[in-house]
Protein backbone atom coordinates (compact mmCIF):
# COMPACT_ATOMS: atom_id res chain seq x y z
CA UNK A 1 0.00 0.00 0.00
CA UNK A 2 2.70 2.51 0.72
CA UNK A 3 4.21 2.24 -2.48
CA UNK A 4 1.16 2.76 -4.20
CA UNK A 5 0.30 6.17 -2.18
CA UNK A 6 4.05 6.94 -3.18
CA UNK A 7 3.30 6.07 -6.83
CA UNK A 8 0.35 8.39 -6.77
CA UNK A 9 2.10 11.21 -5.10
CA UNK A 10 4.55 11.31 -7.88
CA UNK A 11 1.67 10.95 -10.32
CA UNK A 12 -0.03 14.01 -8.70
CA UNK A 13 3.12 15.84 -8.21
CA UNK A 14 3.92 16.06 -11.79
CA UNK A 15 0.66 16.31 -12.73
CA UNK A 16 0.89 19.96 -10.71
CA UNK A 17 4.12 20.17 -12.17
CA UNK A 18 2.87 20.05 -15.86
CA UNK A 19 -0.18 22.64 -15.24
CA UNK A 20 2.24 24.87 -13.39
CA UNK A 21 4.46 24.80 -16.87
CA UNK A 22 1.21 25.53 -18.77
CA UNK A 23 0.16 28.26 -16.60
CA UNK A 24 3.43 29.99 -16.83
CA UNK A 25 4.47 28.85 -20.09
CA UNK A 26 5.19 32.62 -20.96
CA UNK A 27 7.96 32.99 -18.43
CA UNK A 28 11.12 31.57 -19.03
CA UNK A 29 13.31 30.11 -16.10
CA UNK A 30 14.88 27.14 -14.86
CA UNK A 31 11.89 25.57 -13.30
CA UNK A 32 9.61 26.19 -16.78
CA UNK A 33 12.69 24.41 -18.01
CA UNK A 34 12.20 20.83 -15.77
CA UNK A 35 8.28 21.44 -16.07
CA UNK A 36 8.98 20.94 -20.01
CA UNK A 37 11.33 17.92 -19.60
CA UNK A 38 8.61 16.58 -17.17
CA UNK A 39 5.51 17.48 -19.50
CA UNK A 40 7.95 15.62 -22.33
CA UNK A 41 8.77 12.42 -20.61
CA UNK A 42 4.95 12.07 -19.26
CA UNK A 43 3.61 12.32 -22.44
CA UNK A 44 5.30 8.44 -22.64
CA UNK A 45 3.71 7.62 -19.82
CA UNK A 46 2.42 3.72 -20.17
CA UNK A 47 0.68 2.12 -17.47
CA UNK A 48 -0.63 -1.32 -16.87
CA UNK A 49 -1.79 -2.99 -13.74
CA UNK A 50 -2.35 -6.94 -12.11
CA UNK A 51 -5.00 -7.96 -9.70
CA UNK A 52 -3.42 -9.18 -7.00
CA UNK A 53 -6.21 -11.39 -5.91
CA UNK A 54 -6.46 -13.23 -9.38
CA UNK A 55 -2.22 -13.77 -9.40
CA UNK A 56 -2.68 -15.36 -5.40
CA UNK A 57 -5.32 -17.80 -6.42
CA UNK A 58 -4.03 -19.01 -9.63
CA UNK A 59 0.23 -18.51 -9.22
CA UNK A 60 1.03 -22.07 -9.05
CA UNK A 61 4.04 -21.29 -6.55
CA UNK A 62 2.04 -19.52 -4.44
CA UNK A 63 -0.79 -22.44 -4.72
CA UNK A 64 2.02 -24.84 -3.53
CA UNK A 65 3.48 -22.65 -0.80
CA UNK A 66 -0.20 -21.93 0.69
CA UNK A 67 -0.57 -25.28 1.00
CA UNK A 68 2.63 -25.96 2.36
CA UNK A 69 2.26 -23.35 4.98
CA UNK A 70 -1.20 -24.67 5.82
CA UNK A 71 -0.18 -28.31 6.48
CA UNK A 72 2.86 -26.64 9.01
CA UNK A 73 0.44 -24.49 10.63
CA UNK A 74 -1.90 -28.02 11.13
CA UNK A 75 1.02 -29.70 12.55
CA UNK A 76 1.92 -27.01 14.66
CA UNK A 77 -1.50 -26.52 16.17
CA UNK A 78 -1.95 -30.65 16.46
CA UNK A 79 1.48 -30.73 18.36
CA UNK A 80 0.40 -28.09 20.57
CA UNK A 81 -3.51 -29.66 21.32
CA UNK A 82 -1.64 -33.05 21.82
CA UNK A 83 0.80 -31.08 24.67
CA UNK A 84 -2.40 -28.95 26.23
CA UNK A 85 -4.25 -32.39 26.41
CA UNK A 86 -1.00 -33.96 28.16
CA UNK A 87 -0.40 -31.19 30.46
CA UNK A 88 -4.25 -30.79 31.29
CA UNK A 89 -4.50 -34.69 32.21
CA UNK A 90 -0.78 -34.17 34.08
CA UNK A 91 -2.84 -31.06 35.95
CA UNK A 92 -6.21 -33.15 36.85
CA UNK A 93 -3.94 -35.96 37.79
CA UNK A 94 -2.44 -33.95 40.74
CA UNK A 95 -5.59 -32.45 41.81
CA UNK A 96 -7.07 -36.01 42.27
CA UNK A 97 -4.03 -37.27 43.96
CA UNK A 98 -3.19 -34.30 45.54
CA UNK A 99 -4.55 -35.20 49.17
CA UNK A 100 -2.87 -38.12 49.27
CA UNK A 101 0.65 -36.55 48.72
CA UNK A 102 2.98 -35.19 51.12
CA UNK A 103 3.74 -32.05 51.14
CA UNK A 104 7.13 -32.54 49.84
CA UNK A 105 5.63 -34.24 47.05
CA UNK A 106 2.57 -31.89 46.26
CA UNK A 107 5.41 -29.24 46.31
CA UNK A 108 7.40 -31.05 44.05
CA UNK A 109 4.36 -31.79 41.50
CA UNK A 110 3.25 -28.20 41.65
CA UNK A 111 6.58 -26.87 41.08
CA UNK A 112 6.71 -29.69 37.73
CA UNK A 113 3.83 -28.57 36.55
CA UNK A 114 4.99 -25.16 36.93
CA UNK A 115 8.00 -25.29 34.44
CA UNK A 116 5.73 -27.60 31.97
CA UNK A 117 3.20 -24.66 31.89
CA UNK A 118 6.44 -22.88 31.31
CA UNK A 119 7.44 -25.19 28.50
CA UNK A 120 4.20 -25.11 27.03
CA UNK A 121 4.13 -21.47 26.61
CA UNK A 122 7.56 -21.13 24.94
CA UNK A 123 6.35 -23.93 22.86
CA UNK A 124 3.63 -22.58 21.55
CA UNK A 125 5.56 -18.76 21.11
CA UNK A 126 8.39 -21.19 18.87
CA UNK A 127 5.84 -22.60 16.72
CA UNK A 128 4.27 -19.01 16.45
CA UNK A 129 7.61 -17.77 15.10
CA UNK A 130 8.75 -20.44 13.25
CA UNK A 131 5.48 -20.40 10.94
CA UNK A 132 5.78 -16.39 10.86
CA UNK A 133 9.64 -16.70 9.61
CA UNK A 134 8.78 -19.59 7.08
CA UNK A 135 5.75 -16.88 5.73
CA UNK A 136 8.17 -14.23 5.83
CA UNK A 137 10.51 -16.09 3.51
CA UNK A 138 8.13 -17.64 1.69
CA UNK A 139 6.46 -14.17 0.56
CA UNK A 140 9.59 -12.59 0.80
CA UNK A 141 10.22 -15.66 -2.53
CA UNK A 142 7.05 -14.68 -4.25
CA UNK A 143 7.52 -11.12 -4.06
CA UNK A 144 11.05 -11.46 -5.77
CA UNK A 145 9.76 -13.71 -8.34
CA UNK A 146 6.81 -11.27 -9.16
CA UNK A 147 9.28 -8.23 -8.93
CA UNK A 148 11.97 -10.05 -11.02
CA UNK A 149 9.11 -10.56 -13.56
CA UNK A 150 7.45 -6.95 -13.53
CA UNK A 151 10.95 -5.28 -14.07
CA UNK A 152 11.67 -7.42 -17.45
CA UNK A 153 8.11 -7.34 -18.74
CA UNK A 154 7.72 -3.48 -18.10
CA UNK A 155 10.89 -3.04 -20.01
CA UNK A 156 10.12 -5.28 -22.87
CA UNK A 157 6.74 -3.52 -23.63
CA UNK A 158 7.77 -0.36 -22.51
CA UNK A 159 5.77 0.39 -19.10
CA UNK A 160 6.55 3.17 -16.76
CA UNK A 161 4.36 1.82 -13.95
CA UNK A 162 3.27 -1.27 -12.89
CA UNK A 163 0.30 -1.57 -10.56
CA UNK A 164 -1.42 -3.69 -7.96
CA UNK A 165 -4.80 -3.83 -8.06
CA UNK A 166 -6.95 -5.14 -5.59
CA UNK A 167 -11.06 -4.47 -5.48
CA UNK A 168 -11.42 -1.74 -2.56
CA UNK A 169 -8.04 -0.72 -2.52
CA UNK A 170 -6.52 2.62 -3.27
CA UNK A 171 -7.40 2.70 -7.16
CA UNK A 172 -11.09 2.65 -7.83
CA UNK A 173 -11.17 2.19 -11.28
CA UNK A 174 -9.14 0.17 -13.81
CA UNK A 175 -9.71 -0.21 -17.50
CA UNK A 176 -9.38 -3.56 -18.60
CA UNK A 177 -7.25 -2.87 -21.64
CA UNK A 178 -4.32 -1.95 -19.07
CA UNK A 179 -4.92 -5.65 -17.17
CA UNK A 180 -1.59 -7.33 -17.66
CA UNK A 181 -2.89 -10.10 -15.03
CA UNK A 182 -3.11 -13.02 -17.65
CA UNK A 183 -0.33 -12.67 -19.25
CA UNK A 184 1.48 -12.21 -15.96
CA UNK A 185 0.49 -15.68 -14.72
CA UNK A 186 0.83 -17.37 -18.11
CA UNK A 187 4.56 -16.19 -17.59
CA UNK A 188 5.15 -17.25 -13.83
CA UNK A 189 3.69 -20.25 -13.91
CA UNK A 190 5.62 -21.37 -16.98
CA UNK A 191 9.04 -20.22 -15.07
CA UNK A 192 7.82 -21.62 -12.02
CA UNK A 193 7.25 -25.20 -14.39
CA UNK A 194 10.60 -24.93 -15.66
CA UNK A 195 12.45 -24.33 -12.18
CA UNK A 196 9.99 -27.26 -10.74
CA UNK A 197 11.56 -29.58 -13.74
CA UNK A 198 15.14 -28.84 -13.34
CA UNK A 199 14.35 -29.37 -9.43
CA UNK A 200 13.52 -32.79 -9.58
Amino acid sequence: MKNINLIFNVLLSMAVVVLFALHFSGKKDDTSDTAANVAEASKNLRVAYFNADTVRENYELFKVERDAMEKDMKAAEDRLVDEQKRFQSDVQEFQQRAEFLTLTERENREKRLGQKQQELMQLEQKLSNDLADKEAGVNKRIFENIEAFLKEYAKKNGFTYVFSYVPGGQLWYTDPALDITKDMLKHLNEKYAENKKAGE
